[in-house]
């Protein structure tokens, strides 16, 4: 576009620079876990530690990959990148609106003066206060209590895994767990996993579903807990494995974990754990970057307030992704950074005009270049999400309750297509352990089971209006490829599409 622009970047040295999303970690974890049997390896006589470096490699293959790509992207633009620390400070010079301190190299400093700052810095992971501790203190040579951070330094293979929380990344997490053969448990405050994810649109059907596929994959689901306290744990003598298959010094200790409920405090049955992962939240990156020192707001939960241009309440700062708040996805956060750099550069009334949308397929109109946490989050078209489970979860759209439900009011009906009905799913499943109605032995069922807890296995169902020309407001789709396929989904919502023509 003919502008200047210089990246700051504070990662540390041992670390992969501009490697991607938060999110890269877990699936190219879980690429590898597709790769590789774990129990035929282990029947083979191959010790942990050998099949965890073979996994770590395939990680960390792809990792690297990734930030080759970035880097030459950026050789490519001629944008330089300075590997320092940035922080904001009033400014003194009449030539430029803003001014960044820069720490870099044994205390080194220089001072960069820009029309424009755009605030990137990302989230980090929230830390149990019960388990402060335990996120630094080694047992047996290896870090036991990882966050959904500092799990990328996970530096050995574990067979007793607990992972806290009920949202996507705990529920991508324990699956992948499951598929390296650990024993997996899942503590969850919410009563299931349907309500535990209601917050990010899905439909409670396909949550069943969900919730089903990890009691298949032998997950323990944990409901209506939290954990109070750790303390560590001596591994019995009769839990040994042979020291062939792994080093007694890795496993004389492990952690304890004191469960209790949610709300009453009353215990549960402890938990014991080679690993235990917390994905309790996220939260935005401000720590010093001298916001307060320029006037710069933040909201109550630490995100930095935005205007729908993604202004700061600074002149010439903008913010985008993860660091304004939800809804925390990589898709969402390259949008708002397009969009604060038409804005800064004043070039949104232009998209305006060529990229004008007409209403959402949810009645609700938002402009088109109004991609501030407030307009992505009222309009569930906006963006897809994807559960990067074995197989796949993703979704686009209201689902039926939502869409009958203030503002939308819509009279809806909901098509449902099984994966076992489909020469697709045929194709995708037949031969391997997810064939058919797989699921039906681990539904929720009895006289509490809830109405929802009806299909039993993949499957893709439409919300569509019920008067013609019935439009298609959600699609959710779970099954073999559905993160890919959801693209369509997507296209058929925000195109306001038809499922017959009007008579």
């Amino acid at each position: 576009m003919g502008y200047s622009a210089i990246l700051i970047d504070a990662t540390p040295p041992r670390q992969f620079q501009f490697t991607g999303p938060t999110g890269l970690y877990s699936k190219a974890l879980r690429d590898s876990a597709l790769r590789l049997d774990v129990p035929v390896l282990r029947s083979m006589g191959i010790v942990d530690t050998a099949i965890w470096a073979q996994v770590n490699e395939f990680v960390q293959q792809i990792l690297r990959k990734s930030g080759d790509n970035n880097m030459k992207a950026l050789s490519l633009s001629n944008v330089p990148h300075l590997r320092g620390l940035g922080s904001l400070r009033p400014n003194l010079d009449a030539d430029a609106r803003c001014t960044v301190d820069v720490a870099y190299r044994r205390g080194d400093s220089i001072a960069l003066r820009s029309d424009n700052v755009l605030l990137a810095t990302g989230s980090k992971a929230v830390r149990l206060g019960t388990l402060e501790k335990w996120y630094t203190m080694p047992l047996g040579g290896h870090i036991r209590c990882c966050d959904s951070d500092s799990i990328k330094q996970l530096d050995f293979l574990p067979r007793k895994v607990v992972v806290v929380g009920g949202g996507i990344i705990a529920v991508e997490f324990a699956r992948i767990f499951a598929e390296l053969a650990a024993e997996v448990t899942m503590v969850v405050r919410a009563a299931d996993l349907p309500k535990s994810l209601s917050r990010v649109g899905i439909d409670r059907q396909i949550g069943y579903l969900l919730q089903a596929d990890l009691l298949a994959a032998g997950v323990k689901l944990v409901f209506e807990s939290e954990i109070k306290s750790a303390s560590e744990a001596a591994v019995a003598p009769g839990e040994a494995t042979p020291a062939r298959r792994r080093s007694a010094r890795d496993w004389a200790s492990r952690l304890k974990l004191e469960v209790v409920a949610s709300g009453t405090s009353e215990s549960r049955e402890p938990l014991v754990a080679d690993l235990v992962l917390t994905a309790t939240g996220r939260r935005a990156v401000t720590d010093g970057l001298g916001l307060e020192s320029v006037g710069i707001e933040l909201a109550p939960n630490g995100d930095v307030r935005t205007t729908a241009d993604l202004q700061t309440s600074a002149g010439g700062v903008y913010a985008a992704g993860d660091v304004i708040g939800a809804p925390q996805l990589a898709s969402t956060g390259i949008e708002q950074a397009e969009s604060a750099v038409d804005a800064m550069l004043g070039r949104r009334a232009d998209c305006e005009d060529s990229e004008a949308r007409d209403a959402s397929p949810i009645d609700m109109p938002v402009a088109a270049a109004d991609c501030s946490p407030a307009a992505l989050l009222s309009n569930a078209a906006r963006y897809p999400i994807g559960i990067w489970t074995m197989p796949e979860l993703a979704f686009v759209g209201l689902t039926a309750e939502a869409a009958a439900a203030p503002p939308h009011n819509l009279r809806v009906v909901e098509g449902v297509g099984r994966y076992s009905e489909s020469i697709r799913g045929h194709v995708s499943t037949v031969g391997s352990d997810r064939e058919g109605e797989y699921l039906a032995g681990f539904m929720v069922r009895g006289a509490a089971a809830p109405k929802e807890a009806q299909l039993t296995g993949p499957a893709l169902k439409l919300v569509v209006e019920s008067a013609a020309p019935h439009r298609i407001v959600g699609v959710h789709a779970y099954g073999e490829d559905a993160c890919e396929l959801i693209h369509f989904g997507t296209t058929l919502v925000q195109c306001r599409a038809a499922s017959a023509w009007p008579t």
